[in-house]
C-alpha cells in the first residue's frame, strides 16, 4: 500500500489543474467518503489533481480527516470551502420540474442561492489559488465504462477502481489503527468467521429496514456453523438475532446504550463521544473486512462499501450475486427500487404467494 501510495501522489502531483473537494458536509459517513472515491477516481480520469478539505468534516471532532486517517493527498484549509464548496445540484430542469410537481417554490430559490454559493466559490478559489481552480461542484463521476490508470495498476472495471481507490484513501493512523486493533482481539474472533449488517436509526427515513429474521435466514443457508459479527447501530436489534439464533455465537462492538443512529445527534455530539464511537465503527468496518462472507443489504452506506471492497465474497440481502456490480452503481433511490422489487418476487413470487423465510 506504501507503494501505491507514492505512485498516486507522484501521479497526482503531476497534473496540473487542482480540484479541491469538500467531504463531511451533510451525510452520514459513508455517503460522504463514497461519493470522496468517486472525486478521487473522477481526478484520475481527467488527469486532475486532487486536493481535500475536512477542517469541517461532520464526522470529525478538531482536525476532519486527520483525526483518523493519514493525508492521502494535499490538504488546505481556507475557510471559504465551508461555505461555498459545496456539492453538484441537480439541473435546472430537474428542479424546475420538482418543484412544479410539488406546487413548491422554494425549491426555486434552493436553487437560485446554492447557485450563487457555486458562483462565488470559484470566485473565491481563484482568488486564493491564483488560477482555474476546480471545486466539488464540479465532479462529474459516471461508473459505466472500464477504468484505465496504467500508473495505478487500473484495467478493468468500476469495481476494480473503487477497490484501487479505496487502498489509497482508507489509511488509519497509528493511534485510530492502535485503538481498532485492540477492539478486535478483545472479541476474541475465530480465524474464520461471518459477518453482516444491520441497520436502524434514521436510515428508515430513506428505505424499509430489513428485519433481523431475513438475515439469519441467509446466514444460516450460506455460512452454516460459524460465528459471525454483526455491526448495528441498535442494540436490541442485536439481541434479536441471539434470541431468534442461539445457537449462533454473535459478536458486536454495539454497546446496550446504542438505539438507532441518527446522524444530526451524532454530528452535534462532544469531541469525545463521537471518537469514541467513530472508533468502534471503523473498527468494526476493519473486522468484517476480514470476514468469510458478509450479508448486507445494498441500501446502507457502510455494507455497500463492503460489498464492493469484498465482492463475490458476499451475499446480498436484497438483490442476486450476479446483479450486484449493477446495482451498486445506482444512486440510493435506484437502489431501493431495484431491493423493493427483487424482495417483493423473492417473499411473493410472481403469482402474489408468499412463503416463509
Amino acid at each position: 500500500m506504501d507503494d501505491l501510495n507514492e505512485r498516486y501522489e507522484a501521479l497526482n502531483d503531476s497534473f496540473r489543474t487542482a480540484l479541491i473537494y469538500h467531504t463531511g458536509i451533510d451525510a452520514g459517513f459513508f455517503a460522504e467518503y463514497n461519493t470522496l472515491l468517486h472525486a478521487l477516481l473522477y481526478c484520475l480520469q481527467q488527469k486532475v489533481q486532487f486536493r481535500l478539505y475536512a477542517d469541517d468534516a461532520n464526522f470529525g471532532y478538531a482536525h476532519g480527516w486527520e483525526d483518523y486517517f493519514r493525508p492521502f493527498c494535499p490538504l488546505v484549509h481556507e475557510a471559504f470551502h465551508h461555505t461555498y464548496n459545496l456539492y453538484r445540484l441537480p439541473s435546472w430542469p430537474v428542479v424546475c420540474r420538482k418543484a412544479w410537481e410539488e406546487r413548491c417554490l422554494r425549491l426555486l430559490r434552493w436553487k437560485l442561492k446554492a447557485g450563487w454559493r457555486h458562483w462565488a466559490g470559484c470566485w473565491l478559489a481563484w482568488s486564493a489559488y491564483g488560477g482555474r481552480t476546480l471545486l466539488s461542484q464540479h465532479v462529474r463521476f459516471r461508473p459505466e465504462g472500464r477504468f484505465v490508470i496504467p500508473e495505478l495498476g487500473i484495467d478493468g472495471d468500476y469495481l476494480a477502481a473503487y477497490r484501487v481507490a479505496d487502498a489509497i484513501a482508507w489509511r488509519l493512523n497509528e493511534p485510530v489503527r492502535r485503538e481498532c486493533a485492540q477492539l478486535a482481539s478483545g472479541l476474541h474472533l475465530p480465524p474464520s468467521y461471518a459477518g453482516c449488517q444491520i441497520r436502524g436509526g434514521d436510515k428508515v427515513m430513506e428505505t424499509a429496514l430489513l428485519p433481523p429474521e431475513h438475515y439469519v435466514r441467509l446466514l444460516r443457508e450460506q455460512a452454516p456453523g460459524q460465528e459471525v459479527f454483526v455491526l448495528t447501530d441498535d442494540y436490541r436489534l442485536f439481541q434479536r438475532l441471539q434470541e431468534l439464533a442461539p445457537e449462533i455465537r454473535w459478536h458486536t462492538l454495539c454497546t446496550p446504550e446504542e438505539q438507532g443512529y441518527v446522524n444530526r445527534s451524532f454530528t452535534r455530539a462532544n469531541a469525545g463521544e463521537k471518537r469514541t464511537r467513530m472508533v468502534r465503527f471503523l473498527a468494526s468496518m476493519e473486522i468484517l473486512k476480514g470476514a468469510s462472507l458478509f450479508v448486507g443489504s445494498v441500501t446502507p452506506g457502510p455494507s455497500l462499501y463492503l460489498s464492493k471492497l469484498l465482492y463475490p465474497r458476499i451475499c446480498p440481502a436484497d438483490c442476486r450475486l450476479e446483479d450486484f456490480p449493477t446495482v451498486c452503481r445506482l444512486p440510493i433511490a435506484g437502489r431501493t427500487r431495484w431491493a423493493d422489487n427483487y424482495l417483493h418476487t423473492e417473499y411473493f413470487g410472481e403469482k402474489g404467494a408468499r412463503f416463509s423465510i
